[in-house]
């Protein structure tokens, strides 16, 4: 426990008790607080823990991947703001207290809400020039090589590698000059930020201590915050000196947002109704995106990505950036292709009683609303991986989405070969995740594919036949549903897991994986196939659930 050492394990040890207070605080909320969206909070607190814990385990095993220690950094903010919510949620003041009425409310509001925002941003923006090692891409401050405006031209970047060489400095590139002017330009806009929320409190609010207090004590953050941006350019980024920078930043987004929460309880009960229907709003649009299936398609496209860069002996460390786009990217297009397919079928949703709870049919979302939102998030999602990724991935984004809207929708009402078509834009996103590296898809992609293409049938014909009824009353054309004696369904069940066994398999051969991949997939793969043989001999609902828990099993293990 010295010199790095004891830095980075106390920092280890304080985030498993900061985990271990989150998952009490979470239990207990669950065990005893009646308001059901604050227990949810108690629950995203947990999530956000887990996941910074996950960034954390990622940075230090690939040695700082930009990308990944940029959104560790975001996390732990966003954790904290929780936490802040959370705090206040279950305070005296938010539960009890009647707060004093002002013609202003409103207006603070909006002041307090866009301040958050820019000091979140600007905290983002710390956190990419941290990350990039554009802390001192420019070595004066208040002015900016002598300018107030630089001009970003060869001349000036040599002058600026000229006092870095001088004092031992590896000289820097034009992008990271850009990214640390662009963080003081955040700061102007925080500075005018708070200047106009402290007006707003010491106009109209000044008699009321608890605002008054808490607008100075954020100007005087400010003050702080300035005065140690320029001590970190002054000092050459003395440790203790940035250390305090990070943290009074944090403590200006956590003072602001406390501001927000009370500010928000001044709004008359009108006011508060447009902006909850308005937050429900974005919640039902981000439901229609289905983000469990997103989540999975995903997870397979970080599979194809992952299996690319081992196959051409990289890793994800220097792929950090091309996997960040890859994957919003594919996010922004599997939302909106969810999005779409809810529009297309919303009228046949609402005869599912599995489905007519969905935005669309139970009238949350307009059919009109659900066609632009997913449309224009689909679009925005190949425009984006086509500049960020290639134009292959953009490519392979829009035929998945073309064959998923206006091919398998379609058919699911005309013939039982739905589910196969259907299987064909599931089974595409590993493929994608293998294009964006590579460019270009060889046999070891086409196995990935197998493996998603085959596994979707047993999937998919266990969950007809538990909702048949449901499909039935949708005039969903499902081979479950339509057979009777389920013969020819056993048939597909038993051969698709042996297909499936036999393809998972070939990773091993391909040399994309090695002897423990290839002994724990032959080990699930022969239960997944004994499963489907047992449901094939006697199709009862029982069996198709279990047929269905053991396939969500198979996937990830």
């Amino acid at each position: 426990m010295v010199g790095g050492i004891l830095y980075e394990h106390t920092h280890r040890l304080v985030a498993s008790f900061v985990g271990f207070l989150t998952l009490v605080l979470a239990v207990w909320l669950w065990r005893s607080e009646s308001r059901r969206w604050l227990r949810n909070l108690g629950v995203i607190a947990l999530l956000a823990v887990i996941a910074q814990g996950f960034l954390g385990g990622i940075t230090v095993l690939y040695l700082l991947p930009t990308a990944v220690s940029v959104a560790h950094g975001i996390l732990a903010q966003t954790f904290f703001c929780v936490m802040i919510g959370i705090a206040y949620f279950v305070s005296k003041e938010w539960q009890t207290e009647t707060p004093p009425r002002s013609s202003h409310d409103t207006t603070l509001f909006r002041w307090s809400v866009v301040t958050t925002g820019l000091i979140y941003a600007q905290l983002i923006l710390g956190a990419v020039m941290r990350h990039t090692g554009s802390g001192l891409a420019i070595l004066d401050f208040p002015l900016a090589g002598g300018y107030l405006f630089p001009p970003f031209d060869k001349e000036f970047i040599s002058s600026i590698n000229q006092q870095r060489f001088d004092l031992g400095l590896d000289p820097v590139a034009v992008s990271q000059v850009v990214i640390h002017f662009i963080h003081r330009a955040g700061a102007i806009a925080v500075l005018f930020g708070i200047a106009g929320l402290s007006l707003q409190i010491f106009r109209h609010f000044r008699h009321q201590k608890r605002f008054v207090r808490i607008g100075l004590f954020l100007d005087g953050l400010l003050a702080v915050q300035l005065l140690l941006a320029g001590w970190v350019i002054w000092s050459r980024k003395a440790p203790v000196i940035t250390t305090f920078h990070v943290g009074s930043g944090a403590l200006l987004l956590g003072t602001s947002l406390l501001i927000s929460l009370r500010s928000y309880r001044l709004l008359d009960l009108s006011v508060r109704t447009s902006l909850r229907n308005g937050v429900a709003t974005l919640s039902n649009l981000w439901e229609s995106t289905k983000p469990r299936i997103t989540a999975l398609v995903l997870v397979a496209t970080f599979i194809g990505f992952y299996l690319a860069v081992i196959d051409t002996g990289s890793s994800l460390a220097s792929n950090g950036w091309l996997l960040f786009h890859m994957l919003l990217g594919s996010a922004f297009v599997a939302g909106g292709a969810g999005t779409l397919n809810q529009f297309l079928e919303w009228e046949y949703d609402l005869r599912m009683h599995r489905t007519k709870t969905r935005p669309i049919p139970a009238g949350k979302v307009t059919p009109t609303a659900a066609l632009v939102f997913g449309t224009l998030i689909s679009l925005f999602g190949m425009a984006y991986l086509a500049v960020t990724v290639n134009y292959p991935t953009s490519l392979l984004a829009g035929m998945t989405l073309l064959v998923y809207l206006f091919i398998y929708t379609p058919l699911k009402r005309k013939t039982t070969l739905n589910t196969l078509v259907g299987a064909i834009p599931g089974a595409l996103p590993p493929v994608g995740g293998w294009l964006a590296v590579k460019g270009t898809i060889n046999p070891a992609a086409w196995i990935l594919f197998g493996i998603l293409f085959l596994w979707q049938i047993p999937h998919f014909f266990s969950i007809a036949r538990i909702y048949r009824k449901d499909y039935r009353r949708a005039g969903f054309k499902m081979l479950p549903v339509l057979e009777e004696k389920k013969a020819v369904t056993s048939t597909y069940i038993v051969t698709f897991c042996a297909a499936l066994l036999v393809c998972s398999l070939t990773l091993s051969f391909v040399g994309l994986a090695g002897k423990i991949y290839l002994l724990g997939a032959a080990l699930v793969g022969v239960t997944f196939l004994f499963i489907g043989i047992d449901t094939a001999l006697d199709m009862t609902n029982r069996r198709a659930k279990r047929l269905l828990v053991a396939s969500f099993v198979y996937l990830p293990a």
